[in-house]
């Protein structure tokens, strides 16, 4: 099949948090990331730019250069909290798939994970769903319904160990604009920590090390105060000197900070789905020492631009091979493989393909 000049695209994203979600502190609630959000607003750009038909589904206080259709007049976080906001992306995705009915679309983009699977069979425009969380918790019962009611895209290709015998049309990694990150390589002699302050992110096994490597460490990102792991295992360790926390900035403000620091310390606990606070520091010249978790070892070149170990140990001896890693080779890391320019082509890529396998013209 010919790919046509411009598809229609329904962008499906969710009420919870608008479009994109900048300034963080003020529309990140702390139980979240922000990174779909993120990724979203950043993909329906670049889709838009390319000369495509897009209508974003999202709260109405988001900005973006396609259409916008809400059913809220703000994102649900911002106006109600944490509680119950399902009915309201119920209805956002009821909305997308009416429309879909009235044949407004070539094909949607779902970013609410197996939510659209229950809508997708029962229009003729085919879906792909890019999993943005786990999904290796999903109970198996009920995924059996779903595999091939709508295409799937996975965000790495460890996320697809969990369930791997989903419809994937994709591995589409995240990616972000080069241009708007800073790039430098002149370091200082701290460390960074940014994202969320809990157990999986293991926070507490970065102060561990900079305290081992007697290294000044900067943390950024957010926080539960009434947390028993912020009160016991992080504050603590806080003392305004050598352990130093920032909290939650600007990004424009991190990345500067992100493009002076000597490493990005990163002992995740957990498989996480993709690590884009990596490869955003991977940008600024910065290398990461990382524990070989999740996605980091299919976004970090071991020796490279940074290191990927097994044990705190090992990242601890690693942090003396840093001044074997070249700034420009995080930054080449980066925009090879990690740009919005080439997370876009695998998405257009995977939806002619679609389209092709589905015999739409």
């Amino acid at each position: 099949m010919q790919k046509p000049q411009k598809l229609r695209i329904g962008m499906l994203a969710s009420n919870f948090i608008r479009i994109p979600p900048d300034p963080p502190e003020k529309y990140i609630p702390k139980e979240a990331s922000g990174a779909p959000e993120t990724m979203v607003y950043l993909i329906t750009e670049e889709l838009v730019k390319r000369g495509h038909d897009v209508t974003l589904f999202a709260s109405g206080d988001s900005e973006t250069s396609a259409k916008l259709v809400s059913v809220t007049d703000t994102a649900t976080w911002s106006a109600i909290g944490i509680g119950p906001h399902e009915h309201y992306e119920r209805l956002l995705i009821s909305k997308a798939y009416q429309m879909a009915k009235e044949g407004h679309f070539d094909i949607i983009h779902s970013h609410f994970d197996i939510r659209s699977a229950h809508f997708a069979p029962l229009v003729n425009t085919p879906t792909i769903a890019t999993l943005h969380s786990p999904i290796d918790g999903m109970p198996r019962e009920i995924m059996q319904h779903y595999k091939t009611t709508q295409y799937y895209a996975s965000i790495s290709d460890n996320q697809r160990k969990g369930l791997p015998d989903l419809q994937y049309a994709v591995t589409a990694y995240n990616g972000i604009r080069v241009e708007d990150i800073p790039y430098s390589t002149e370091k200082d002699d701290y460390f960074i920590f940014a994202g969320r302050i809990t157990e999986q992110k293991g926070v507490a096994e970065t102060i561990e090390i900079a305290k081992r490597t007697k290294r000044r460490l900067l943390l950024f990102g957010s926080r539960d105060v009434e947390n028993s792991y912020w009160k016991k295992r992080i504050l603590p360790h806080i003392d305004g000197n050598q352990i130093v926390d920032k909290g939650l900035i600007s990004r424009k403000e991190l990345f500067e900070y992100m493009s002076k620091a000597e490493a990005f310390v990163f002992p995740l606990q957990w498989e996480e789905p993709f690590g884009l606070v990596s490869v955003e520091t991977m940008a600024t010249g910065t290398p990461v020492i990382a524990l070989a978790k999740g996605s980091l070892p299919e976004i970090i070149e071991d020796g490279k631009t940074g290191f990927l170990c097994n044990t705190i140990d090992e990242m601890v001896e690693a942090v003396a091979k840093l001044d074997t890693i070249k700034p420009e080779d995080c930054r080449k890391r980066v925009e090879d493989m990690f740009t919005i320019e080439k997370v876009v082509d695998r998405y257009e890529q995977a939806y002619y393909s679609i389209l092709e396998k589905e015999g739409k013209p």
